[in-house]
């Protein structure tokens, strides 16, 4: 039972980030399900920080056939844990910590709940960006608000995920399509991402050139801003160091 949250945490925390990189990548509507699924599991992790027992709406009753002390097995096949919508309230009450955006992640759950059972959805907005707005504005913060790390952190530091989409300025290109970048993900995107989406944006000034006559001076400046804006090198690191540092990691979380 003690290791119960912790275990929850990351689960959550790797549901999470593959969620969120279905819903940047313009998957449409399992990432609603499953980003949905990873905030149920960690809004469960930190109430079961205060006691594990907290995140059940119902648990086994006592009979002559109960053993001595309930274990985890009983709560398994016996107990009823709370549901999405009761979440937020044994929150409050347990720790202290209200959702401001209460609306918003209700209404992220009913459309979760289209999608289960009618695999349709009646919003008139994508539910990839619904998705992204969901995670960037309410759980992303949330979730660090609890434990001090986002799902950058393990979009960043698992060796076997591609991370290069943060780095390389597509990640900070979708999001700002549909919210601002902020202090906060600027902290978490890096200076390396907005200086490659500017070297992009170079990039597709000069696709989008008519003539010759536009397209030399803003290639001369794109070079010039190569020169003056060299990319980052970064040390080699062998798959065994890889490993290493994302199991330090995780141990870490």
């Amino acid at each position: 039972m003690r290791d119960v949250p912790r275990n929850m945490r990351k689960t959550g925390m790797l549901l999470f980030r593959d969620a969120f990189m279905e819903a940047a990548q313009n998957e449409k509507l399992m990432c609603v399900v499953h980003t949905a699924h990873a905030a149920e599991i960690l809004l469960k992790a930190r109430i079961a920080q205060e006691h594990p027992l907290l995140i059940f709406s119902q648990l086994p009753t006592l009979d002559k056939n109960s053993k001595d002390t309930l274990g985890l097995i009983d709560l398994l096949e016996k107990g009823r844990t709370l549901s999405y919508a009761e979440l937020p309230s044994r929150l409050w009450a347990t720790t202290g910590i209200k959702i401001d955006r209460l609306e918003q992640y209700l209404e992220f759950g009913k459309l979760r709940n289209q999608i289960i059972h009618l695999s349709t959805t009646n919003t008139e907005k994508a539910p990839d960006d619904i998705t992204l707005l969901y995670s960037l504005q309410l759980l992303d913060p949330l979730v660090e608000s609890f434990w001090g790390h986002s799902v950058f952190d393990f979009i960043n530091n698992d060796y076997s995920y591609d991370n290069s989409f943060l780095s390389s300025g597509f990640m900070e290109e979708r999001i700002s399509k549909i919210h601002p970048i902020d202090e906060r993900l600027r902290r978490l995107l890096g200076e390396t991402s907005r200086k490659n989406l500017e070297i992009m944006s170079h990039i597709n000034d000069l696709d989008e050139s008519e003539s010759n006559e536009v397209l030399t001076p803003t290639l001369e400046e794109y070079l010039q801003y190569q020169q003056e804006n060299p990319p980052e090198s970064y040390p080699y690191a062998s798959e065994t160091e890889l490993i290493e540092r994302w199991d330090n990691f995780l141990n870490s979380f």
